[in-house]
C-alpha cells in the first residue's frame, strides 16, 4: 500500500538487489579481486551486511541456509553453486526486464548494470527465520559473459532468537489522499525520538467493508493473514524501510489500489518485518476518511484496542 518517497526505482520493485555500479567502470579479472562481507546488523528475522571488494569489480551477492550451503572443500559443489545462484538472478532480470519492455519503458539496464553490486555497498537481507545459521556469500562476475569470475567468498551468521527491534513504534499520518507512515526508536539517552530506516517492516490499508464482505473475524485476522503470506511468498517488494507515503487515488503503487472514499471506515495495519512477531507488535489504526481535507495524526497510543 506503501510507496518509497525516495526511491525513484521502487515502482518497479521486481529484484532482490539494485546494483551501485559506475556504468563507465571496467573492471578487473574477479582472479585479483577478494571481497570482504561484515554483517554488522544480526537479528532474528534479517542482516544488514557491508560489502567491500578489494578493486573494480561487478559482483553478485546472497544469502542461503546453511543446509543449502555448497561443500567449500569441493570445487565442484561451489562451481555449481555459484552458477545456479546467477542462474537465479538473471531469471529474475528477464522477468524484470519483460515486464518492462511490455509496457513500453525504454532504454532498459543491462543485467549487470541493474543486479550486480559495484563498489561498496551495504544491503539487507529480509525474511529470514530465527535462530537459524545462514551463509552470506559473494562472488565476481565477469559482466561480459554473465559468469561467475573467481572465487566465493563467504560469511556465517546465526539469526537471534528474538527481534532485537521490538521497541520500535510506528506514527501514521493521513493527509487528503496521502498517507505516511513513521517507524520510530524512543532514544533511552533522552534524545527523543529517531527515524529508524534499516529495520523491515510492512504495512497495509483496508476498508472495513472489505473486511465484513469476506468474513473476517476482526482487522487483526486479516492483517496476520495479509503479512503471513508475505513471508510465505516471499514478496520483498511489500517490505519497506524508513519513512514511506502512498497516495491512494485507487491507482496504486504495485503494493496496493486503495481507494479512499468520502465517510468510509478504514483501518491500517503495520509490523515489522523481522522473525516471528507476536500479536502484540501488530499495530492497527482505525479512522474514517471525510475528503481531500482530511488531517489526522496517530500516535502509538492510538493503536486500536478492540475487535473493531
Amino acid at each position: 500500500m506503501i510507496k518509497k518517497i525516495y526511491i525513484a526505482l521502487a515502482a518497479f520493485g521486481m529484484l532482490l538487489t539494485f546494483s551501485a555500479c559506475n556504468p563507465e567502470a571496467k573492471a578487473v579479472s574477479g582472479l585479483k579481486v577478494s571481497i570482504d562481507i561484515n554483517p554488522y546488523i544480526i537479528s532474528s528475522g534479517f542482516v544488514k551486511c557491508k560489502f567491500t571488494p578489494s578493486d573494480e569489480a561487478y559482483y553478485h551477492i546472497g544469502i542461503v541456509a546453511k543446509s543449502d550451503a555448497p561443500d567449500t572443500t569441493q570445487n565442484y559443489s561451489v562451481k555449481s553453486f555459484m552458477a545456479l545462484q546467477l542462474d537465479i538472478a538473471y531469471a529474475e532480470y528477464m522477468d524484470w526486464r519483460i515486464w518492462l519492455l511490455a509496457d513500453g519503458v525504454q532504454p532498459v539496464a543491462e543485467f549487470p548494470t541493474h543486479s550486480l553490486q559495484y563498489g561498496t555497498v551495504e544491503h539487507n537481507f529480509p525474511m529470514l527465520e530465527p535462530n537459524k545459521e545462514y551463509m552470506i556469500y559473494a562472488f565476481v562476475v565477469d559482466s561480459h559473459t554473465n559468469k561467475p569470475d573467481g572465487r566465493l567468498f563467504t560469511y556465517y551468521v546465526n539469526t537471534t532468537e528474538k527481534s532485537e527491534f521490538e521497541d520500535i513504534k510506528f506514527e501514521y499520518r493521513v493527509r487528503g489522499y496521502w498517507d505516511y507512515i513513521y517507524p520510530i526508536l524512543f532514544n533511552p539517552r533522552g534524545a527523543g525520538e529517531e527515524i529508524v530506516d534499516y529495520v523491515p517492516w510492512v504495512g497495509a490499508t483496508t476498508d472495513s467493508l472489505n473486511l465484513v464482505q469476506y468474513g473476517y473475524s476482526s482487522p487483526a485476522a486479516y492483517f496476520e493473514e495479509n503479512f503471513a503470506e508475505y513471508i510465505l511468498y516471499k514478496e520483498d517488494s511489500r517490505i519497506h524501510y524508513g519513512i514511506y507515503a502512498h497516495n491512494n487515488n485507487g491507482i496504486g503503487d504495485g503494493t496496493s489500489t486503495t481507494y479512499f472514499e468520502s465517510g468510509h471506515t478504514y483501518y491500517t495495519g503495520i509490523t515489522l518485518m523481522d522473525g516471528y512477531q507476536s500479536k502484540d507488535a501488530l499495530t492497527i489504526y482505525k479512522f474514517t476518511w471525510q475528503d481531500e481535507k482530511t488531517q489526522l495524526l496517530f500516535k502509538p497510543v492510538d493503536r486500536l484496542s478492540t475487535d473493531w
